[in-house]
């Protein structure tokens, strides 16, 4: 009797430990299955956020003139070559005026920039996106903080729907106009297209966009001079410092565009040395943009 207890008592065990078996692979295969999925969506994530910066840097590319790509090789309408603005040289009387601008910031380069234009005495502007409005809303602050100017460059900056429609548009750029108002006090009265004013992406014509922006009272600049730090393959900063510099005495006003992002750390390490050479330009002053800046368009 007593052996047969034992056996029952065996069997019992090794049943409920069955069971707990169960239940605990029940419940560890849906948590797996989360952590896989997690893991695929921040890869896809990481993925995307690739693929715009590859689309951003093609577009910015093509605005520059850079290289030209055959219909071939990416099957997309060829970009109309980018009419820049030659002014007459700036008369000795005249100053020059040149126009640091930073695109698609803030990011965690932001404080790096902002301490080299303040070691120098040199205010900028910033067209900002809203990426880091939920994560790290000081950034912009602290570019109003220091005087410089605040400029839009879409909430989203995705191309394909900012440029959906004039709703799409519209509604972006309220959200950023909005949360910056919000967020630093500061109305924002300037605008730079994403992929700039002569971009081939949008579904309508740009000239709709930039009625749309006059009537609303924000003025959009592109820029005349680049730093080409977003074209492929990546520039050195000898490249960027030249890019930014050499040819500026062409210019009464000169809209130097650049990129504030996070892989764009030659960029500030090119930083201090283009404002040491503009500053030992003669009758040359850096300015941000205001409402008397002359708006440089392509």
């Amino acid at each position: 009797m007593a052996a047969t207890n034992i056996q029952r008592r065996k069997r019992v065990n090794r049943l409920k430990k069955i069971i707990i078996g169960f239940i605990l692979t029940a419940l560890l295969i849906p948590s797996a299955i989360s952590l896989v999925l997690m893991w695929q969506v921040h890869t896809l994530k990481g993925r995307l956020r690739e693929a715009e910066t590859t689309c951003d840097t093609l577009l910015e590319t093509l605005a520059d003139g850079s290289f030209h790509i055959s219909e071939k090789e990416f099957p997309i309408e060829p970009q109309k070559e980018e009419v820049v603005p030659e002014t007459v040289a700036a008369d000795e009387e005249n100053t020059r005026k040149v126009y640091l601008t930073f695109d698609d910031g803030p990011s965690e380069n932001t404080g790096r920039i902002l301490e080299i234009l303040d070691k120098y005495g040199v205010k900028a502007t910033f067209f900002v996106t809203g990426e880091e409005a939920l994560s790290h809303p000081e950034r912009y602050q602290a570019i109003a903080d220091g005087g410089h100017t605040l400029g839009m460059h879409s909430y989203s900056h995705r191309y394909s729907e900012i440029y959906e429609s004039l709703d799409s548009f519209g509604s972006d750029l309220l959200q950023l106009q909005e949360f910056l108002q919000e967020t630093t006090q500061v109305i924002p009265k300037f605008y730079r297209f994403p992929g700039g004013s002569s971009n081939t992406v949008s579904k309508q014509p740009m000239s709709v966009f930039c009625d749309y922006l006059t009537d609303n009272g924000i003025t959009y600049f592109d820029w005349n001079v680049s730093s080409k730090d977003a074209v492929s393959p990546m520039r050195s900063k000898e490249e960027i410092i030249r890019n930014c510099t050499d040819n500026l005495e062409k210019y009464d006003n000169a809209v130097i565009l650049m990129h504030d992002a996070a892989n764009k750390g030659t960029t500030v390490e090119a930083l201090p040395e283009i404002i040491e050479k503009i500053q030992a330009m003669e009758n040359t002053d850096i300015l941000p943009i205001t409402e008397e800046t002359v708006a440089i368009h392509h």
